[in-house]
């Protein structure tokens, strides 16, 4: 296809369902089922801050081809989705597209971009010759917990403000598992927040999906310490017995992850962390 047939365009200018139509498409065939209705769809928008304006889509013969999503929190910002459709896959378009919209970013004020990569998605070398360096792997840890009897300890929002920067602390957490994003699960999906308490401090939090949408899947979790993460552990057996736990993101020198391993939660997937700096215009 010609070059005279791209361009490339705010992501704004499409519909929001036209978005969604073409994250799916752009996600086709990838590693783990990503397919998104409207709804999921303006729920990740959401959480992740993703700026329309800034984020791209590219388009090939007057059809939506490409799809670079990026959330904004002041200066840093996050690669929140980005692909190109299967049938305009190989012919270079995803260099194009990630060498646009990195020159957009310093201009929009940014100054670091940060985004999450599958171990053995090819795209670690498009992202590599684009600059970004790999700064750290994140394992997804999956398994169930025997029953401990420890009644859960429910968390209200100032309660997981105050221990989140403590646990953060001690393990950073990648984007979608930072605070605004945390708390917007809290507020607006009615997710449960539980703890653990010591000395009159919460020293361990999860964050649980409600549980009428419940797969599992930890939205959040971190501790300050093992011991806190062990006992935070204890708490989700109680919680939901016999569920097979699930958790994105978490790094492999954390007390939770040293505490959930020992516990019986394994690695079945590893993302590389990459980052990239700007220079202030």
């Amino acid at each position: 296809m010609k070059r005279a047939d791209i361009a490339i365009l705010p992501a704004e200018q499409l519909s929001r369902s036209a978005l969604a139509g073409l994250w799916n498409l752009a996600y086709e065939g990838y590693f783990v089922p990503v397919a998104f209705d409207e709804q999921r769809f303006a729920r990740h928008l959401r959480r992740a801050n993703v700026d329309l304006g800034v984020s791209k889509v590219l388009m090939a013969g007057g059809k939506p081809a490409g799809l670079s999503l990026v959330g904004r929190r002041e200066a840093r910002a996050y690669l929140a989705g980005f692909g190109i459709v299967r049938a305009q896959r190989r012919r270079g378009l995803a260099r194009l597209l990630i060498e646009v919209q990195l020159a957009a970013l310093p201009a929009a004020g940014v100054r670091e971009l940060v985004l999450e990569v599958i171990e053995q998605n090819p795209a670690r070398t498009l992202y590599g010759r684009a600059g970004f360096e790999a700064i750290r792997p994140l394992e997804l840890l999956e398994g169930t917990l025997d029953t401990r009897a420890i009644e859960a300890v429910a968390l209200d929002v100032a309660d997981l403000a105050a221990v989140h920067p403590r646990c953060s602390a001690v393990a950073r957490p990648t984007w979608r598992r930072e605070l605004p994003t945390v708390l917007d699960a809290v507020t607006h999906e009615n997710a449960a927040a539980i703890g653990v308490h010591r000395g009159g401090t919460v020293v361990a939090y999860a964050v649980l999906p409600e549980a009428a949408r419940h797969d599992g899947t930890l939205l959040d979790a971190a501790a300050i310490d093992e011991a806190a993460a062990h006992a935070l552990l204890d708490m989700l057996s109680c919680a939901r017995p016999g569920t097979c736990w699930r958790l994105v993101d978490e790094p492999g020198n954390s007390p939770f992850f040293h505490a959930a391993h020992a516990r019986g939660l394994v690695p079945v997937m590893r993302q590389i962390e990459m980052q990239r700096y700007f220079q202030c215009q």
